[in-house]
């Protein structure tokens, strides 16, 4: 029996498009283990089948390694919500590829697993930070693999994160964002996403709230979450330096370097918005784990 263990992850960062993320301190636990038949526990009904993306995921990598499937036993217990912009479905991709290598004794580099969690995956902003973990700038050149750069991100930082009760799907986010934008907006963003990586390595709040600007998708995004001005006002009043929208929403992430204020916050948070979940998160440094049960 084996467990692998993948945090969340917050793409976008604000500025960084498709191209930026970071694993944060929330997580999904997956046990795998040989069984007589398919039994997949610990997530609803309706995803206990041969469509579980975890399973998927264990299918498609034993396919690409020319191995026949077989039946496992998965149990899922995740920390994660789904459809809130913080990656449950890249967890579910990374633990799959990770279940079926350890259960058929293959050993496998994350580099080899971020290009595979890609392919399944559609793209690496949050599968690369989910398998390496910090912060990750990823691209992938013509016909190439995924190249990802990773930043450590300062101890110092807090990341209050708000998780609203209702899902914002990565596909109607999508529809919202202009497929094309004026050269100014582009040169806009390119220096930005450079000063927010290094304000995440040094802890620099301030130089984290001067390029968290976005032009390219929240202002378009931000009309999907109905509580979005309320949460920004309040993280804002609160002593937050700055907030962007995770992923595609609707989880909502401030930034402090002052645990003190950030406890406040929550504070405050629960109080005046007591429908959402409030965390406070740290980056996570190891990326997805696994153990031998």
């Amino acid at each position: 029996m084996i467990k692998v263990t993948v945090p969340a992850t917050s793409a976008n960062l604000g500025i960084g498009y498709d191209t930026l993320g970071m694993a944060v301190s929330l997580y999904s636990h997956f046990t795998f283990d040989h069984a007589d038949t398919l039994t997949i526990t610990g997530c609803p009904e309706e995803f206990q089948n041969r469509d579980n993306m975890v399973y998927v995921a264990f299918e498609q990598a034993l396919e690409q390694w020319g191995m026949e499937p077989f039946p496992i036993s998965i149990d899922i217990q995740t920390e994660i919500p789904v459809a809130r912009g913080l990656g449950s479905s890249s967890t579910c991709v990374v633990a799959g590829i990770m279940g079926a290598a350890a259960l058929t004794r293959r050993t496998v580099t994350r580099e080899e697993l971020v290009a595979m969690a890609t392919a399944l995956e559609g793209h690496p902003d949050n599968v690369a930070p989910a398998l390496l973990g910090a912060a990750v700038c990823s691209f992938t050149p013509e016909g190439e693999l995924p190249r990802c750069l990773r930043y450590n991100v300062s101890e110092r930082l807090r990341f209050i994160t708000i998780i609203p009760p209702y899902e914002v799907h990565t596909s109607e986010a999508r529809k919202v964002v202009p497929q094309e934008v004026p050269l100014s907006t582009a040169v806009w963003q390119m220096g930005r996403i450079a000063g927010l990586t290094r304000g995440l390595e040094t802890g620099d709040t301030e130089l984290i709230a001067a390029a968290n600007d976005d032009r390219l998708q929240e202002p378009y995004r931000r009309k999907l979450i109905p509580d979005y001005d309320a949460i920004r006002a309040t993280c804002l009043e609160g002593g937050a330096k700055t907030i962007w929208i995770s992923g595609s929403g609707s989880t909502l992430m401030a930034v402090t370097d002052d645990t003190i204020v950030a406890k406040f916050l929550q504070v405050r948070l629960r109080e005046q918005l007591p429908t959402c979940e409030t965390h406070i998160l740290t980056c996570d440094t190891q990326g997805a784990q696994i153990e031998y049960l």
